[in-house]
């Protein structure tokens, strides 16, 4: 309850009319208002929806740039399946603030549902570099990681017999761009690859991910996105492969040397022990 008796809910009902009130006195005085994303958020709040869409409408015509116009009008856009008019209104979004996750979210929650999985994968990763603990996000990668890897491997098929070119091999038109890219930017090719990495390591196939890392590395070189996966991995690796093998050979000879001196150790014991009983004999 208020102060005034009023339930809560009641008051912010109060609220919510008077501020649509207001907006849309605003902007029947001034149709070039930039609070019309504001006037469509509350009509949906309201399940408004036609009304909505008619504001956003009226405001993209003289702000054809507003990204929070755009982004309201694509949740609308995608309620009704329109969705080639949405991914372009998302696209366009981004390309006008290229570091607002919630584009990339809804884009990718487009893409989901169109079938997008890889594209959808990108996004939500990109998500997690604005957001890095955004739930949704953090669930989805976990999931798209599984589904895209699936696309290129068996992923139950015995490792070895998975070469590594022919992991990365997937049939494209002649017309997609090369399998190299510019300094500091990941190949197609390297990017399939660390995708199915990535899916071994959610399923804590250590080993596959481990070995086609290495697989990676003598290709493609000391890539950042390989060195860093194998930094994370590395505490799965067992001893003797972290070990250099030099290093290896001498702490087994130091081992034999640690057994053979307990070995004369115990003999040495033991000696004293006889003698002991053999002391103890001859004086009883």
């Amino acid at each position: 309850m208020t102060q005034d008796g009023m339930p809560k809910k009641d008051q912010r009902e109060t609220l919510a009319i008077k501020r649509i009130e207001s907006l849309q006195a605003e902007l029947e005085q001034n149709p070039r208002s930039l609070s019309f994303p504001q006037l469509a958020d509350l009509y949906l709040e309201k399940d408004m929806v036609d009304e909505a869409y008619d504001v956003l409408q009226k405001g993209l015509h003289f702000h054809p740039n507003s990204v929070s116009g755009m982004l309201i009008l694509t949740r609308i856009l995608k309620t009704r399946n329109h969705f080639p008019e949405a991914e372009a209104l998302l696209n366009k979004s981004i390309r006008l603030a290229p570091q607002n996750w919630q584009a990339y979210l809804m884009r990718a929650d487009l893409y989901v549902r169109t079938g997008k999985h890889k594209a959808a994968l990108e996004d939500f990763k990109k998500v997690l570099m604005f957001n890095s603990t955004h739930p949704v996000a953090r669930k989805a990668v976990a999931k798209l990681e599984m589904i895209t890897a699936d696309q290129d491997i068996d992923a139950d098929a015995e490792f070895s017999a998975q070469p590594l070119q022919k992991m990365a091999e997937v049939p494209e038109p002649k017309s997609q761009e090369p399998e190299t890219a510019p300094f500091g930017q990941i190949s197609p090719k390297l990017e399939r690859i660390l995708s199915v990495i990535d899916a071994f390591t959610m399923r804590q196939d250590y080993a596959k991910a481990l070995k086609l890392l290495y697989e990676c590395k003598s290709e493609f070189g000391s890539h950042p996105e390989i060195e860093g996966r194998l930094l994370k991995l590395s505490q799965y690796e067992t001893a003797e492969k972290i070990r250099p093998k030099a290093e290896a050979k001498i702490s087994e000879s130091k081992k034999a040397l640690i057994i053979e001196k307990k070995q004369k150790a115990l003999e040495l014991l033991l000696r004293r022990i006889m003698k002991m009983q053999n002391e103890r004999l001859v004086h009883n």
